[in-house]
């Protein structure tokens, strides 16, 4: 990395800077938005919005998210701007991308300020601009005892390259188109170090602040851990003999969603080697080896994204991202730390099965279970006769006050009971997140269940999803094409609606990383 302080690149005048303040990531370990934890009696918000506002800044975006309005009624932001970033759980770069839109188009610089780290001096900051005003660098980087830390300052030339960043990654996916303008600021500031993610950081943070001891004390938790070592819950097994194809067997016979990574190419000096996998779950968890921590919090993020889509995806982990010719369909992300080494993993989403969900024991009913069948549908069915095992099904229920319990959003549920009980089983399935809830009954007869749906309090919401007649319209007359129909009808609803809602969690990750990594990865 070149210097890039000299006499004949001295700016003239002071540079107007924006500060954008991130603070729109959720948590589900605090047990309220990070934003409000409280340091002795403090919120965490509050320490950052001090720092920034008695420093040397024009312009001052706060970009909350997660439970907004209730941040919003509990920080005074005098001297800034709230916006609220709807896609905070895309990650860190749609906050990044919202703060960029909002400051001050006249700004020259655009200071990007993590909400979890309340222990950077205003000073720190100033330190930046100064150097900024003295020197034609791109990016400046405080560092404190050789290790780089944050805020950073990015000129505002760049900010076309900041917008384009997509997915759980932050600044530093830019820094390897211009390692040339680079520059960094030494400071005496061990705040720049120190973020703060989980209850035992918090607790800790605010014992130093009562007992007035020194913030290096802080360092241990939150900065020098190895870069191959392994954090929090995630990583249950660092074997690389894991058999994981039989733990992927075992999750697909729960029918249980989850992503097979597996590396296809490396470029040394890496621990990972090709062939290796792992099996990143919806809550995060992380299972099996890859080669080491740095490529764990982009692993993560991207196999999430991609159980979200449903896509499989090729992604390559460097140091240094952008520097070559763009590869169609590889995408590129900076490794978390500074161990080098450069890795291609691809990441294999495997969704749950569809239910069908059918109440009853009519010719219809049975038809239905037998063609679901052919189309590797999951099938649930729920029947009051006694002895009567369905058609081939994979669970049974004869307590209709079971079927709530076993509606998913992948579940597709379709009454033909005849008349037996379709009040009853509709009311239990009202209120549940099925994808689809369909009634084999004459016109007169459902608009007589509607009647009584409303009279037994059931909500007109519930009562409007209701599809009767199901199925489409193509003149059926056997049980068989009846249920052809209805199937086609909900082979329709699955391919053209939204994608489907898992139970993915988008709270930060345990796993831990360097913290010089510039604009870490985390969903702030």
């Amino acid at each position: 990395m070149a210097s890039v302080t000299s006499l004949g690149s001295i700016r003239r005048g002071r540079s107007k800077i924006s500060a954008i303040v991130l603070a729109a990531g959720g948590s589900s370990r605090m047990g309220t938005p990070k934003p409000l934890v409280l340091i002795n009696g403090r919120p965490l918000l509050d320490y950052v919005l001090r720092t920034v506002r008695d420093s040397h800044v024009d312009d001052i975006v706060v970009v909350l998210g997660h439970e907004a309005d209730r941040v919003r009624k509990a920080i005074t932001v005098d001297r800034a701007r709230a916006i609220v970033n709807d896609a905070y759980e895309e990650g860190m770069s749609a906050s990044i991308r919202a703060g960029v839109r909002a400051a001050d188009p006249r700004s020259d610089g655009l200071l990007i300020v993590l909400g979890d780290q309340p222990f950077v001096a205003s000073k720190t900051l100033d330190d930046l601009i100064a150097r900024r005003n003295e020197s034609q660098a791109k990016i400046l980087i405080p560092t404190y005892q050789g290790h780089r830390g944050n805020p950073v300052l990015l000129d505002r030339s760049l900010s076309g390259e900041v917008q384009a960043i997509t997915g759980d990654q932050g600044c530093r996916a830019i820094f390897g188109r211009h390692l040339d303008g680079i520059l960094e600021v030494p400071v005496d500031d061990p705040g720049i170090l120190v973020d703060l993610d989980t209850p035992e950081q918090i607790s800790r943070a605010e014992e130093t602040v009562q007992s007035g001891r020194p913030i290096q004390t802080l360092l241990s938790l939150t900065h020098g851990r190895s870069d191959d070592s392994k954090h929090g819950d995630q990583a249950q097994s660092t074997s690389p003999r894991l058999d994981v194809f039989a733990l992927a067997q075992q999750f697909r016979s729960k029918n249980e969603p989850f992503v097979l990574a597996t590396v296809v190419r490396v470029e040394r000096p890496s621990s990972g080697r090709p062939g290796f996998k792992a099996i990143v779950r919806p809550d995060r968890q992380l299972i099996g080896w890859l080669g080491g921590s740095c490529a764990e919090s982009v692993l993560v993020s991207e196999s999430l994204r991609s159980l979200r889509d449903g896509h499989p995806r090729l992604i390559r982990i460097t140091p240094t991202p952008g520097r070559g010719p763009p590869e169609e369909g590889v995408e590129e992300f900076v490794m978390e730390c500074a161990s080098g080494g450069t890795m291609d993993i691809y990441l294999e989403p495997h969704q749950p099965e569809p239910t069908l969900l059918v109440v009853g024991d009519s010719p219809v009913a049975k038809a239905l279970m037998a063609i679901a069948r052919v189309l590797d549908y999951r099938i649930v069915h729920v029947t009051t006769e006694a002895g009567d095992a369905g058609v081939d099904a994979d669970r049974v229920i004869s307590d209709l006050t079971e079927i709530p319990a076993a509606v998913t959003p992948d579940t597709y549920a379709v009454v033909a009971t005849m008349g037996k009980y379709d009040e009853t089983a509709l009311s239990h399935l009202a209120g549940t997140r099925a994808a689809y809830v369909g009634l084999v009954a004459s016109r007169r007869r459902a608009a007589a269940i509607q009647t009584a749906l409303q009279d037994a309090g059931v909500d007109e919401a519930s009562r409007s999803r209701i599809v009767s007649p199901a199925g489409l319209d193509l003149s059926a007359e056997t049980p068989e094409e009846i249920a052809v129909s209805i199937l086609a009808q909900i082979i329709q609803a699955r391919r053209t609606s939204a994608p489907r809602e898992l139970a993915i969690s988008v709270a930060p990750q345990e796993t831990a990383t360097e913290v010089d990594v510039v604009c870490p990865g985390k969903a702030l």
